[in-house]
């Protein structure tokens, strides 16, 4: 069952079509499910609190619950793709995505819908560091920014401006009840992708850590990729993410990814809370998000153009440094929601997903080996979960109190941010082989 399609002696010519054409696509698709679920509850959060007059707290809780159930379920999920191959995980995590999704259509009370958004978390956990860790096994060194990073991002975003799209849509049609539509028809793309994932292949440097290395080359024959010059170890041992170095590649990457995530939630599920604060009411607050995600769009297309051809530990200062100047300029704009509000935050979205956004992606899995990455990402974006739902926990009540100024405190997260990178040279993975990112040295790629 883990790599049913992999053991086949032989594989079609229409089947390898497919499997060259669709495979990352595929894969990346769940991150279209990933961005629609976690960003549509700053839409529908919008509908539920007067449809179950939610208090501050309530708020912050119901739109927390999806990022803790899915920060378990990267460290758990990751773990055992590591074990048990990338593909049996991303397939069983879309059936508890759409049972999950369509139960939180009918809940009855808040904490039913806590219970339902906990189990659509962990069906995404299970899926962020599997397919994750697939597309980063499966890109060239040459276009593995673009492959890993860029192209789940672009994913990501495109599922966060239908949520939005659809409950501009809705709302005229369904009120107050229009999150329970939300929620429900968030089941019929995972149900597609499902089905279309039954025909992808197991990784091909996950069998290779597994010693299937014949096996392993037919699907690296049928992606039209060349297999990797240096041989994929098949040591396991969780002792290698923190002997020697390696405790600070992890250190370092899941300190960037949480904490650039943390300021950069503002531009995404946190931006509706804080955005609404200005009193500029639920239309506007909406189109207001669908902006800020269209920019974020438009920069990773951009970026994608980039990421493989510049020094990428150089990109993340710069851009980080950027972002925190755009989030002082909201803040300082304050409650006037005019021109300057407009352009501070198209400048804040633009360069969060220009750079660190797309960055950590990257760097989180280029971090560690081909038989621990699954659990290293996980880990990562576990710790990264944990701070975008401390954030929309606290985005709330710090907007209700201090309102959009709370913007300058978020943005400051990007400061710390260009420190880390600027302290680790290593950073620099531009056109290296991915069995070699976890040892550059320098500040300059191979």
């Amino acid at each position: 069952m883990v790599s049913a399609m992999a053991s086949r002696s032989t594989m079609s010519p229409r089947r390898a079509r497919f499997v060259r054409n669709w495979t990352g696509r595929l894969v990346a698709f769940g991150e279209f499910i990933d961005g629609y679920d976690l960003l549509v509850i700053g839409a529908a959060v919008l509908f539920l609190k007067p449809s179950f007059h939610l208090t501050a707290a309530q708020v912050g809780l119901v739109t927390a619950a999806a990022f803790v159930g899915t920060a378990l379920g990267l460290v758990v999920f990751g773990d055992l793709s590591d074990r048990f191959g990338r593909r049996v995980i991303f397939m069983v995590n879309l059936v508890v995505f759409v049972v999950a999704s369509l139960a939180a259509a009918f809940v009855q009370d808040v904490w039913q819908l806590v219970a339902a958004r906990f189990v659509l978390g962990l069906a995404v956990g299970m899926d962020i560091p599997t397919s994750h860790a697939f597309l980063t096994e499966i890109a060239p060194k040459s276009r593995r920014g673009r492959i890993a990073g860029s192209l789940p991002n672009m994913m990501w975003l495109g599922g966060a401006i239908t949520s939005v799209l659809l409950a501009l849509a809705l709302q005229p049609l369904f009120g107050d009840e229009t999150w329970r539509w939300l929620f429900g028809l968030a089941a019929l793309p995972a149900a597609a992708v499902l089905v279309a994932r039954q025909f992808l292949p197991e990784s091909p440097r996950w069998l290779s850590a597994r010693g299937r290395v014949e096996e392993a080359r037919r699907i690296y024959d049928a992606l039209g990729l060349e297999p990797p010059r240096r041989e994929v170890s098949e040591r396991r041992s969780y002792r290698m993410l923190v002997s020697g170095g390696a405790w600070r590649r992890l250190a370092t990457v899941t300190a960037f990814f949480a904490i650039q995530a943390f300021g950069g939630a503002v531009a995404t599920v946190a931006g509706p809370l804080i955005i609404s604060s200005t009193g500029i009411g639920v239309s506007n607050t909406l189109y207001f998000s669908l902006l800020g995600f269209v920019v974020g769009l438009i920069a990773v297309v951009a970026g994608a153009a980039i990421i493989d051809r510049v020094n990428r530990r150089w990109l993340g200062v710069w851009t980080c440094l950027g972002v925190f100047a755009a989030g002082l300029g909201i803040a300082f704009t304050g409650e006037r929601a005019g021109v300057g509000l407009v352009a501070f935050w198209v400048v804040y979205a633009m360069l969060t997903w220009f750079g660190p956004g797309v960055l950590s992606w990257v760097w989180s899995t280029e971090a560690f080996p081909t038989a621990l990455r699954g659990l290293g990402s996980g880990i990562a974006q576990c710790v990264t979960r944990l701070a975008i739902a401390l954030n929309v926990f606290l985005a709330p009540m710090l907007a209700q109190k201090h309102g959009i100024a709370v913007v300058a405190w978020y943005a400051c997260a990007f400061l710390v941010s260009a420190v880390i990178v600027l302290v680790s040279p290593w950073l620099a993975t531009t056109g290296v082989e991915l069995e070699e990112t976890n040892g550059v040295e320098s500040g300059k790629p191979e």
